[in-house]
């Protein structure tokens, strides 16, 4: 019943991952309108400086008055969390700048390989037969989901920084897992990784040309902070609260698997969202067009995922 409970929250996270890749590119767009000599770098580091600071007010009042008693363990884990995930983002936000996101969103799901690997070197025991083929079908998935990844594809300055991002990303999903943080409090952690990234990012804003009014440019209409909003309460605080809580039910190679799920979901999204941002925000952000391609791409990462999470594990 808990492995289950588990599995049904870290999917309805996945939903909320997948809402993120419209909201943020929407937001893009709007900043890029009202600021356009900012720099990708700086920009990339506002956004997440910004998100990850509101996401620290909406936890204070009800985690803050345990930032008195943290652990040891509590510090190490969520160190380790807001490393691995402020590498994540960051890398993956400069590799989108640079290169398609078909490609982006291809390449990104490398660390359904990488997890396994993890695991397995860890444990000194291989991937079963079922975690083999699942992994498969994922990236067939994915490659289905990217229609010019044929066409485009170079291993080039974005293709290396984006396969950067996805080991972050794996080991962020093996940091969770590990048995040493069991009985920590994830309320807790999750409030100081926020507090870290936050405090991170702002310093790497003014590092990587932004000043005081740039921010006011980046962040100076009624759309910007609705879409910013949008990204901290539904893509944002309950994700990683869900989780670092939750995860640890599950292993890490089907939490891996189950967030696959995300660019089915990004790519469902994607086909109304944009029109509503974009009426919104008044800006050009057209709707992407579903087909069939896409369409059994996400039922083979779909199907993966049925798979690993129907496979029964050792007691």
């Amino acid at each position: 019943m808990l492995i289950r409970r588990a599995r049904t929250l870290l999917i309805g996270t996945t939903v909320l991952w997948g809402l993120s890749f419209p909201l943020l590119r929407g937001l893009e767009l709007v900043q890029r309108a009202y600021a356009p000599q900012v720099p990708d770098a700086a920009m990339a580091c506002a956004d997440i400086a910004i998100r990850f600071a509101l996401a620290v007010v909406f936890l204070v009042p009800f985690y803050g008055r345990g930032l008195s008693l943290v652990t040891l363990r509590e510090w190490s884990q969520a160190i380790g969390l807001a490393l691995f995930a402020a590498g994540g983002l960051y890398l993956q936000t400069l590799g989108l700048a640079w290169t398609d996101a078909s490609i982006t969103a291809f390449l990104t799901q490398l660390y359904t390989l990488i997890v396994p690997l993890i695991v397995a070197v860890r444990d000194r025991r291989f991937p079963s037969l079922r975690v083999v083929v699942a992994c498969v079908l994922v990236l067939v998935g994915a490659a289905m989901l990217s229609p010019g990844l044929l066409g485009h594809f170079t291993l080039g300055p974005g293709e290396v920084v984006i396969i950067m991002s996805t080991f972050f990303m794996a080991s962020q999903i093996v940091w969770v897992e590990r048995p040493i943080y069991a009985e920590n409090r994830a309320g807790v952690v999750t409030l100081v990784m926020f507090a870290i990234m936050a405090a991170a990012f702002t310093v790497g804003f003014f590092t990587t040309g932004g000043t005081a009014h740039s921010a006011g440019q980046l962040f100076g209409t009624p759309a910007i902070w609705a879409l910013t909003l949008a990204l901290v309460l539904l893509c944002t605080v309950f994700n990683f609260l869900i989780m670092n809580e939750w995860q640890r039910c599950v292993s890490a190679t089907e939490a891996g698997l189950i967030y696959c799920l995300e660019p089915v979901i990004a790519t469902v999204l994607s086909s109304f969202l944009p029109g509503w941002i974009s009426r919104l925000a008044s800006i050009s952000y057209a709707n992407e067009t579903l087909s069939w391609s896409l369409l059994i791409g996400g039922m083979l990462i779909v199907g993966a995922t049925v798979l690993v999470a129907t496979e029964k594990r050792a007691a």
